[in-house]
């Protein structure tokens, strides 16, 4: 959680960007992007063909374009690590830019684990993206890039790529507030940040989703948003987890998942728990500081009878996260709350007091309870397998 010093860290970065914003409006340079709506109100077929047909079209990547993560997603969101790498490691060898060489060699690094290793890379080499790498690479080590996030915005205020750092600061301490602040700001920007925006607060919509696909941007992961707001839609099995891991969750199908995944990870213990078995803690674990990890396991220590810990877990889980609201649904299952980590829950009903969660499980035994509050895992998405494996990875 954060304490004092990282909200005001935060609040700082936040007033410096209004700041800039007001003056870039002043002189002109920057305007606010109006949202569209669609006139069509239905996500008809011929929306899913051009779709599929952005992925198709999107299954490469082009070396002066994927100078980031963050691009190479954008282009090509479906490509796993490794054909990422491949596709990197040749870029390297055949580029004659003695500066897209040191990145494309620290992007390699990054993606294999070699954290150090990328920022070496990335201090030699010049440019915009440069220097986003090797703050990037300075967050995901776990030191405090506020300063460098501040110079970084200061110098470059225009551009995506402070926001998307502050972005990702906010996923890895966890919340819920910064991330929403972060992407009233970034929906401003593109259809794709406000289809994000919307799922993110669980207010999305089929308008949304279909000015998204205009931009032909992250085509494979729109095509997964996309059935998440039109159940009917299908998605083809890709060589990619996160795409994997929830087509097997909207279908309400097994997931397999490595273990730095925590939407698939905690699916698969969940599941098992059903199933009887003990949970393997050690496979949660790094997922504690998620709030889907602080929810599963104190759902998982109250039906253990363990109100104790439970409580730590789910206070937590309530003051990360701020606003939520509870369904209820007589319980079916062997274990009470557990049935929102394996499929989209179905026949819940609103509770329509404010209540805790702890009390109203005290109050209502017998009840099966699903939790609906701010998703993190939609904005996590968009940085894709590389931001779990690199910060969960054991």
């Amino acid at each position: 959680m954060y304490g004092s010093n990282e909200e005001d860290k935060l609040k700082n970065i936040m007033k410096l960007k209004e700041e800039l914003e007001k003056d870039l409006k002043k002189k002109g340079l920057l305007k606010d992007k109006k949202q569209e709506t669609s006139k069509s109100s239905t996500v008809d077929e011929s929306t899913m063909k051009r779709l599929k047909e952005s992925v198709v079209k999107s299954s490469h990547i082009v070396p002066e374009e994927s100078l980031t993560l963050y691009n190479i997603n954008l282009q090509d969101y479906d490509a796993s690590i490794e054909d990422v790498i491949k596709a990197l490691r040749i870029f390297s060898a055949k580029t004659t830019n003695m500066n897209h060489k040191l990145i494309f060699e620290g992007l390699v690094k990054l993606l294999e684990g070699n954290v150090k290793g990328a920022k070496d890379s990335f201090t030699q080499a010049q440019g915009i993206e440069a220097q986003y790498n090797k703050i990037l690479s300075n967050l995901y080590s776990g030191e405090d890039v506020s300063q460098e996030l501040a110079l970084f915005l200061k110098s470059y205020p225009d551009s995506i790529y402070p926001l998307l750092l502050i972005l990702e600061r906010e996923i890895i301490k966890g919340t819920a507030d910064g991330i929403e602040k972060i992407l009233s700001i970034l929906s401003k920007r593109s259809y794709f940040w406000h289809l994000i925006f919307e799922l993110f607060k669980d207010t999305y919509s089929e308008e949304a989703a279909i000015s998204a696909v205009r931009e032909k941007v992250f085509a494979s992961l729109i095509m997964l948003l996309f059935v998440y707001i039109d159940r009917t839609k299908d998605l083809p099995i890709q060589n990619h987890t996160c795409l994997n891991a929830h087509k097997s969750y909207l279908r309400g199908e097994t997931i397999s998942a490595p273990d730095w995944c925590p939407f698939g990870r905690i699916a698969i213990e969940a599941r098992r728990y059903l199933a009887g078995y003990k949970i393997d803690f050690g496979a949660v674990k790094p997922f504690e500081k998620t709030p889907e990890g602080k929810l599963f396991l104190g759902l998982v220590y109250l039906n253990e009878g363990n109100k104790t810990i439970a409580e730590q877990y789910i206070n937590a889980f309530e003051k990360q996260v701020g606003d939520y609201k509870i369904y209820k649904k007589h319980l079916k299952q062997s274990k009470m709350g557990i049935e929102q980590f394996i499929a989209l829950p179905s026949d819940f009903e609103p509770v329509e007091e404010k209540i805790s969660i702890i009390e109203f499980v005290t109050k209502n035994p017998g009840y099966d309870i699903y939790v609906r509050y701010r998703k993190f895992e939609f904005v996590r998405l968009v940085f894709s397998e590389e931001h779990c494996k690199i910060n969960y990875s054991k």
